[in-house]
Formats: structure tokens, sequence, C-alpha cells
């Protein structure tokens, strides 16, 4: 996040795909289908999905300086029932998003990635992170300035700009002749740093929730944020799959971080190095070591996707921004079901006599897209996948040969 360059409000869009007889054409329907998606915010990921199992594919939206923010398709309409989630009030810097039934009760958990916690920005509901933006000097050029929450000399915490005085003097000229000295500015909060007249009009955003988190569907629409354990807190957190690694018929989840896009004076985020963990049927995880693993993303670590290679190895893809690709295979045997682009689900029936549902998402993954297929061990007993149609095929697996 540059701070200087924050832009204004965005907006997202909806274009319906009308190309016919070789002509390509996309028309913009987002008043008409998802007006809420006007002025949304910084969106990072975004994810269809259905949500509140009522069998229509919803969207979720995330991104920075806001919350992860649900569309529920009626018919045919997006509407935003963000608040009636119950996790509405929980604005992050979300980076992305994955889709999993961690818990086989059929329902669509989710992941969503965060800045996490290894970093000056600590944010909560009583101590928020702050960007307050616009054209402070009235220069023609629109600015950010992040703030959070420090102790004052009192001790008591107070609201005080996150950059320093020579990075905010050299975007705001206005603060030189007020704050002409180092001391000065360092007990300046941002109420003495901003006038009344730099701050009205000002546009006021606002994180409580740093973490990577672990979102709990608990049905009709309803989720509770959890946050992700200590060992995926400790970087920014990008892409993720979500898949059964082990063969126990469970959920797992692995991830890729770090941002190295950060100023100066905050320092990198580069404490990650690729994480694994290991779902246990019931929502939670247990993160592994690099050494049990095998997972080893050390760099700038962006996208992460699943795709097959010869005699249908299971392989990931974890790319780095300005470094290489490091290509990942699962040393343990999983058999492998192709799907199509018009199938929707898949559920799958599992030797505890539970079931679960996998989204056959066609590029949900951060940054690039896993390919279309479904991978599974010796604790599946059958396949039930189902296209956009409503038409089912079964798949027995057959326990003794594995086919």
């Amino acid at each position: 996040m540059d701070p200087w360059n924050y832009p204004r409000p965005v907006s997202s869009f909806i274009f319906r795909n009308d190309s016919e007889n070789g002509h390509v054409k996309f028309t913009d329907v987002t008043d008409a289908v998802a007006p809420g998606l006007k002025n949304i915010g910084l969106v990072c990921d975004a994810l269809f999905t259905d949500f509140d199992g009522d069998g229509q594919t919803d969207l979720i939206v995330v991104g920075e300086w806001m919350p992860v923010s649900f569309f529920k398709n009626v018919n045919g309409k997006f509407i935003n029932e963000t608040e009636a989630t119950g996790i509405g009030g929980k604005t992050g810097w979300w980076n992305s998003i994955v889709a999993g039934d961690f818990r086989n009760t059929g329902r669509m958990d989710y992941v969503v990635g965060n800045l996490s916690l290894n970093s000056l920005y600590q944010a909560s509901d009583s101590f928020p992170v702050f960007m307050t933006s616009k054209d402070f000097d009235n220069n023609g050029k629109y600015a950010g300035i992040p703030s959070l929450f420090l102790p004052d000399q009192q001790g008591v915490k107070r609201e005080f700009p996150a950059q320093g005085r020579d990075d905010i003097t050299r975007q705001l000229f206005s603060l030189k002749k007020r704050f002409n000295n180092f001391n000065k500015y360092a007990v300046a909060t941002m109420d003495e740093v901003l006038t009344p007249e730099q701050r009205s009009g000002a546009l006021r955003l606002k994180a409580n929730m740093l973490q990577s988190c672990y979102l709990r569907n608990e049905g009709g629409g309803k989720f509770t944020l959890i946050p992700l354990p200590k060992e995926a807190q400790i970087s920014a957190i990008n892409g993720m799959v979500a898949d059964d690694f082990d063969g126990d018929g469970n959920l797992d989840l692995m991830m890729n971080g770090n941002d190295y896009s950060t100023s100066v004076g905050i320092g990198q985020y580069d404490a990650f190095y690729g994480l694994l963990m290991l779902g246990d049927g019931s929502g939670g995880f247990k993160p592994i070591t690099m050494l049990q693993s095998g997972v080893c993303i050390p760099g700038n670590g962006k996208a992460l996707v699943k795709f097959t290679g010869v005699k249908d190895r299971y392989l990931v893809a974890a790319s780095q921004r300005q470094d290489s690709l490091e290509i990942f295979e699962m040393n343990k045997k999983q058999r492998i079901v192709r799907v199509s682009p018009t199938d929707r689900f898949a559920i799958l029936t599992l030797t505890n006599g539970k079931t679960q549902k996998q989204e056959l998402n066609q590029g949900s993954s951060f940054l690039s897209q896993s390919s279309g297929f479904l991978s599974f061990g010796e604790h599946v007993t059958a396949i039930r996948i189902v296209d956009s149609k409503g038409k089912t095929r079964n798949i027995v697996i057959d326990r003794q040969t594995g086919n």
C-alpha cells in the first residue's frame, strides 16, 4: 500500500458477454445487476460462491479498508447483505479469499488473507487503523495519511500519523513551517497535524481487524470470524489453496504470502515462508513445519494454484514477484477426477458417513487460476457432481482398485 497515492473510492463492475458471430462485445450491467459494487472500495479479490446455501451463485468481495462484503443473488441481481452476516463491522486489509467445506457440513466456509499481526499496524475495535485522504494543500495532489493509536507521553493511547516528519513533509509542504523540528512533530497527534480545514471533507477509512481469519458458516447467511493460528499471522497472506493434502478426508489449507511494496519507514513484510495447515474436520487448523510439509516459498509470494502434470501428478505452483516460480509435487497418492467449466459443485461421501461439498469454481484463486479437477484419497467412497443445469453424474469409488 502506497499511502501517498491512495486512490479515491473506486468501483467494481459486472460485464455481460454479448458476443456473437465472432464479434466480441461486453456490456456494463453493473447498475442493473450489482449497483452495490459502485464505489465499494479497493477490491483485491472476489469469489462467486453460494454462501447461504440456497442453490444460487452469490458473490463475495474482499479488499483494503472494507469488510468482507457479501452480495446475495436474488433473481439475477446481487444485493449487498454484508450487515446481515454478523461480520459487517470487521474492516481489514483483506487480500484474498478461498472457499472450503472445512467441517463437512455441506455449507461453504471461507478463509480470508489479511495483513496479519507482525506489523507496526495493530488494529482493534477500540483502536483501529485509519486512512485520511484529501487534497490537503489544494495543489491538485490527492494524498492519504495512515494513522494508528500509540501511547503518548502520559501512556494514553492517541491517534498519531504512521509516517515520520521527513516523509510527511515531503508530500505535505504546509507542515514544514508548522513542525519545524522533529521534537514538535514527534508528539503531534492527528488532530494537531491536520487543521480543522484540512480535516473537513476528507475521506476517512478505518480497519479494525488485520488478522487473517477463518469464516465459519453458521447457516442462514450468518458467519463467525475466527483468527487463524499464530503461524499464519506473521506476514501478509495472499494466494491460498484449500484441498485434502494428507488424504484424511478433511480439507487442509496451503498459503503463500509476504509483501515487499511497503514504504522504507515501515519495512517490507518478509517473514513468511509459505505454510501448510492440516484441517481437523471441525474448523480447526494445525500448522506443520516446513520440514514436515516441504513447502518453502521464501520470496515476495503472490499467487498459489493447483494443477495436474504428467500421469495426473498433483502439482502446486507458487509465484513470487521478481523471483522464481516454485513448483511443488504431492508425494502422497491422490486420485483425480476431471471436471468441466459447467460443473458447479461436487458432493464427496466420506468413509465416516459425512459428506463434503466442493465448489468447482473457475478462476477462484488470487491473481491466477487453478485448473479444474477434484483430487481425493482413500477416505472418499463416492462422488456426485452437479452441473449448472442441475444435472448430476455419480462416480462410485472401488475401494479395492481405487477406480
